[in-house]
């Protein structure tokens, strides 16, 4: 039933017309995801709060625009919740989505605040297979990819492209499982990217993601359950207005 939805039916679930569609939708990947997603949007101009109010989905989001660039962003914790807001807005007519938010390391030598611009992600996390049959690659768009990764390197931001592994079960990652991902040389572990890179690839809209370092799971530095404190908290808000404003302007630039 659901899947048989047309463009305007996904509109109206947004409370949107078909003019008022964003260039980009950027998805943020983070536990709190109404302060987080709040937090981002002071990273555009003239942002905005939005609700449908005719739509039992209610999706939240704000829109917003940098340099130019019409932005919708949504916060989003885990595959489904990325999937549900990702089809939506593919669905509605989004041509191009961007992941942005969080990864853990799992392999040495990187840094907090360090991006992967992943080439694909591994397709652990359970909604994936509803969009893409089994053997197909939930992976970035090449192009807007190579410009994402143009953009960091002009701004002095360290970068990887190798691909990573999206989990549906964070907390549940015991030491010997983080070994084996490791071993298998996975750079990072995220929740949400297969996700939306399957969504998106089953609607033919380009996609990426620009995900920054906050634990590393091989050394155990910065773990999520300590937190950021001081400097290191002032550090990641700087970079992560870097990143996002780098994503926009690869978005723009790229046809």
């Amino acid at each position: 039933m659901y899947r048989e939805l047309g463009p305007e039916d996904h509109q109206k679930m947004l409370g949107l017309g078909p003019d008022d569609l964003p260039e980009l939708l950027i998805l943020l990947g983070v536990f709190d995801v109404h302060r987080g997603a709040e937090r981002f949007s002071r990273y555009l101009e003239n942002a905005t709060f939005s609700r449908s109010e005719t739509s039992a989905s209610g999706v939240p989001y704000y829109t917003g625009e940098h340099r130019g660039t019409r932005v919708a962003l949504s916060g989003c914790f885990g595959g489904p919740m990325a999937a549900m807001s990702a089809h939506a807005w593919c669905g509605a007519g989004v041509k191009t989505v961007v992941q942005l938010g969080w990864y853990g390391a799992l392999q040495f030598g990187t840094d907090l605040g360090d991006v992967v611009v992943p080439r694909h992600a591994e397709r652990q996390d359970g909604v994936s297979d509803w969009y893409l049959a089994k053997g197909i690659l939930a992976d970035a768009t090449p192009q807007l990819a190579n410009a994402i990764a143009a953009q960091l390197a002009a701004r002095g931001i360290p970068f990887n492209e190798h691909a990573i592994y999206s989990t549906p079960a964070l907390l549940a990652e015991s030491r010997d499982v983080i070994a084996d991902w490791s071993r298998h040389g996975w750079h990072g572990v995220d929740m949400e990217t297969a996700a939306t890179f399957a969504v998106a690839k089953h609607f033919g809209a380009r996609r990426a993601a620009a995900l920054l370092r906050v634990d590393d799971l091989v050394s155990e530095e910065h773990s999520i359950a300590d937190g950021l404190h001081g400097d290191h908290r002032r550090f990641m808000r700087d970079r992560e207005r870097e990143v996002m404003h780098a994503v926009i302007e690869a978005v723009a630039e790229t046809p």
